[in-house]
């Protein structure tokens, strides 16, 4: 095990994203965490540019913990960069990748990854949509936690809630919806973590069903054939390494009703809450929350030192 001196590690959370609220919750946990790993820590919230400029040169390293725009796009990521901070997670191209929805659809299809059909559109094109087969979803480009995220299952009727998003996006994906069980990997360092299966009570897994206690039945490790884990876990690497991403991620997928997956998205900060998957997924494979904040600081300090 790489041992490291007693770096002072700042929290980043919070922003200025829509998903602040949870960006709070999963820097609160983040801190804690590597607080009762021994090491010194203070939170940032760039939210306060000024107070952020101060405090970056205070610490030896960063923990993003920023969800959203800003935090996930790679502008965090190169602003460390350039000030020379190393930092945990993905550089700032995987980043702006991994956000970006539609980019990454076109690497998952260039690299064999199957994802469900899909296209963008803008107020310019909308109405092309009704030649697109139902139901499918629509969803924001860039944001994260199911916000903004709706099913369309007849046109005509959704003709208004289509309008009214494209007042707030001015470019959506439609994405077909795969009828089928929804599950997750957590990608940390270079393996695949348990598979864990949601089950949402709403009618999809909602920014609701995501973050209100009891909305969701987890159940970890998914009880699936091993042939569909191997899978799954296989192609959730296969779509980690497709987008350049690096030290964790959380691949999404829908899997049919014979157990063919399809991947939905990567998530390169995912959450870190009490509710979240990837902290779920570490326990079952027998690591801790705080062994697994301490773990991705020590590849980040491992990086920072050469010897990745």
């Amino acid at each position: 095990m790489l041992v490291v001196p007693k770096l002072k590690v700042g929290v980043l959370s919070g922003g200025t994203s829509s998903e602040r609220p949870i960006s709070l919750r999963s820097g609160k946990a983040v801190l804690n965490g590597l607080k009762k790993s021994g090491f010194s820590v203070l939170r940032i919230d760039p939210k306060d540019s000024h107070k952020t400029r101060k405090a970056l040169r205070r610490i030896d390293l960063a923990f993003i913990a920023l969800h959203g725009k800003g935090g996930e796009d790679g502008t965090i990521q190169s602003r460390l960069e350039k000030a020379k901070i190393p930092y945990v997670g993905s550089n700032p191209k995987g980043s702006r990748l991994a956000i970006d929805k539609a980019a990454s659809k076109r690497i998952f299809e260039r690299s064999g990854i199957p994802t469900p059909s899909w296209r963008t559109f803008s107020k310019r094109n909308w109405k092309e949509l009704e030649s697109f087969p139902t139901p499918f979803f629509v969803k924001p480009i860039d944001d994260g936690s199911s916000i903004g995220v709706f099913l369309i299952e007849d046109f005509p009727q959704s003709v208004e809630k289509l309008i009214h998003a494209l007042v707030e996006y001015p470019l959506l994906l439609a994405e077909r919806r795969i009828e089928g069980r929804e599950f997750t990997v957590g990608i940390l360092g270079k393996r695949a973590l348990p598979v864990v299966e949601l089950k949402p009570r709403g009618e999809f897994y909602d920014y609701h069903c995501k973050y209100t206690k009891g909305m969701t039945e987890y159940l970890v490790p998914a009880p699936i054939p091993d042939a569909w884990r191997r899978r799954f876990q296989q192609l959730a690497l296969k779509a980690h390494q497709a987008l350049g991403l690096r030290d964790f991620s959380r691949i999404d997928l829908m899997a049919d009703s014979e157990g063919n997956p399809y991947v939905l998205e990567a998530n390169t900060i995912p959450g870190f809450t009490e509710l979240s998957l990837l902290p779920k997924a570490a326990k079952e494979a027998g690591i801790s929350f705080e062994e697994l904040c301490s773990q991705l600081v020590r590849m980040a300090w491992k990086r920072r030192n050469g010897k990745a």
